[in-house]
């Protein structure tokens, strides 16, 4: 088994690799634990529940085990970028973080499909699977086509409509900021809102905010609401006065030349200029005029706060929001909406957002967007690449292996170092202990020394009078000794005597048990021949046994081979017998 792995190898189909990576990764363990536990967690971190609207996490998480339990049986997921188990990850991560619960046939479409593939998955073999995911990925393609022409022309709409309500904003706001909550002649309230406000938004939309009408009531509308403030005020200097009379009809000119101008609807806007004028004329007449404050004009729904004022910095973060991102907007009562921004309209600064079939979400003015991302309302959903998720986890397990690898090497230089330690140690105790050892044969030696010299000069006293005492002993043990040996050689004396009698006193037929060969033998005396001392020796039925001369009977009998059991009887005895013995025969 290999010790280095190369991660750009195994990502590129080197699956003998992953295997003794498990195998080396794992050590002492089991690789098949490793790698089931890897396995679930790339599944746990890529199809990890609250990345999903709740309405599909729970088909998703039906399939996560599943999909874990094949990855761990098969290496080749983490090094073949068309694996069948990494096109479905990536299926429900691109797809399934965009959804949304939405009352549309296509909706409900793609929680059914996701669902059967569910089902299949558990129960089914790879080639159901794959058939199954084929189908899958063809109707979100043709959903896919279905929905960019949907976006396509929604976008070219809404351009045109963010321009007219860009335009019409404008327009609000040159009119608020000068008239708004200011007096104003009351019979030109109206006029002011349908006809004015109309040239002006013309005038916007077709020639820009450059154009001579745009112009002139840019400069009119300051002065005119100044005038009016002063006609309503309930008394005026003389200087307001000399003011006034000089204002009004530099206006009045103004207004004349305006008519000048190119209008939509000339006839309409010559009578708001009459009107307005015949007002003016009133003031030079000092003639009274109605005037009530002018209600602010109203924006239009989505408009509302594009006077709000942000920070740079939260513009910043728009600007890193591009068109196709995908953005999670939280609602109240926990609701979702996962729209992609389809349209950036920097002209008009609004932002166009649709669902994943192409439909319309919402517009956002990118103050309003800015505001939502500062707030945590909108955030931009991120989608797992699930090959940089791989790299990651065969990097941390080449990691792990060389950690363990380390870890082994440190350990067996700790037990080498351990163990020199233990011998150094071993050794210094083992020097300690002779010299130790040393020291005590010195000290003992010494001691011994000491001891003997005091035990000789002890004995050299006491010699003396063992000297003497030992004479005394000797002298004493030598007489006892001749005392033995004297009653031991007479005790040999009379038994030898004894032995000679007892040899004497034997007869014919004298049965004695002789020691041969450690065994006791008894036997009865055949024969002696008294001339030459020999004495022979038969078993009961007269076989010879032994034979012995008379010294060595004797010999036998003091050294206890030779026991004595009758002495057999005198030749009268046996001339008795004989002479009976012929009496019967005769008889």
């Amino acid at each position: 088994m290999q010790s280095t792995f190369n991660l750009q190898n195994i990502i590129h189909g080197d699956a003998q690799q992953v295997g003794e990576l498990f195998h080396a990764a794992a050590t002492p363990s089991p690789a098949s634990t490793l790698r089931i536990s890897t396995a679930e967690k790339v599944c746990g971190y890529l199809l990890k529940d609250d990345q999903f609207d709740s309405a599909l996490a729970a088909h998703i998480h039906k399939i996560q085990s599943s999909i874990a339990l094949q990855i761990g049986q098969d290496d080749t997921f983490y090094c073949a970028p068309d694996h069948l188990l990494r096109n479905i990850i990536n299926l429900i991560i691109t797809r399934g973080r965009t959804w949304y619960a939405r009352d549309s046939k296509s909706s409900q479409q793609f929680m059914e499909k996701l669902a059967l593939l569910t089902q299949i998955f558990s129960s089914a073999n790879l080639e159901q699977i794959q058939t199954n995911y084929n189908e899958f990925q063809n109707w979100l393609d043709a959903e896919d086509k279905r929905a960019a022409m949907l976006e396509t022309r929604l976008c070219e709409t809404e351009i045109n409509s963010f321009k007219i309500l860009t335009a019409e904003c404008k327009v609000l706001d040159l009119i608020n900021a000068n008239i708004a909550q200011k007096p104003f002649p009351i019979e030109l309230h109206s006029e002011l809102v349908s006809i004015l406000k109309s040239e002006l938004l013309h005038s916007s939309l077709t020639l820009g905010a450059d154009n001579p009408f745009w112009k002139l009531w840019q400069r009119l509308l300051p002065v005119l609401s100044q005038v009016f403030k002063s006609i309503a005020a309930e008394t005026l200097s003389d200087e307001e006065t000399q003011r006034l009379y000089h204002t009004v009809p530099a206006l009045l000119i103004e207004l004349e030349r305006s008519l000048e101008i190119h209008t939509s609807h000339p006839d309409s806007y010559r009578k708001w200029v009459e009107n307005l004028s015949t007002q003016l004329m009133l003031t030079i007449k000092k003639q009274p005029i109605h005037c009530e404050l002018f209600s602010a004009l109203n924006y239009p729904e989505g408009f509302n706060n594009l006077k709000a004022r942000v920070t740079n910095d939260l513009l910043q973060q728009t600007n890193n929001i591009q068109q196709g991102d995908w953005i999670l907007f939280s609602g109240e009562n926990d609701t979702t909406i996962r729209c992609k921004l389809a349209l950036k309209n920097t002209e008009t600064h609004q932002f166009l957002f649709v669902d994943n079939n192409g439909r319309k979400v919402m517009n956002k003015s990118v103050q309003d967007f800015a505001v939502c991302l500062s707030t945590g309302i909108a955030k931009k959903i991120t989608l797992h690449n699930i090959e940089n998720v791989i790299e990651r986890t065969i990097q941390a397990l080449i990691d792990l292996q060389q950690q363990k690898k380390l870890q082994l090497q440190a350990n067996a230089a700790k037990l080498a170092e351990a163990a020199e330690l233990q011998r150094q140690a071993e050794l210094d105790r083992k020097q300690q202990i002779e010299a130790e050892e040393k020291q005590r044969i010195v000290e003992e030696l010494n001691a011994r020394k000491a001891a003997a010299q005091k035990a000789l000069a002890e004995a050299a006293a006491i010699a003396e009078e063992r000297a003497l005492r030992a004479a005394e002993l000797a002298l004493q043990q030598e007489r006892e000794r001749l005392n033995i040996e004297a009653a031991q050689n007479a005790e040999n004396l009379q038994r030898i005597q004894l032995a000679n009698i007892n040899i004497s006193a034997l007869n014919l037929g004298a049965r004695v048990e002789i020691i041969q060969n450690g065994e006791p033998v008894r036997c009865k005396l055949a024969v002696i021949i008294a001339a030459t001392g020999k004495y022979i020796f038969s078993d009961n039925i007269g076989r010879k046994v032994a034979e012995f001369q008379r010294e060595q009977l004797v010999q036998a009998l003091l050294n206890n081979q030779l026991t004595l059991l009758n002495n057999g009887d005198s030749f009268d005895d046996q001339l008795v017998k004989v002479i009976r013995g012929l009496r019967k025969d005769i008889s």
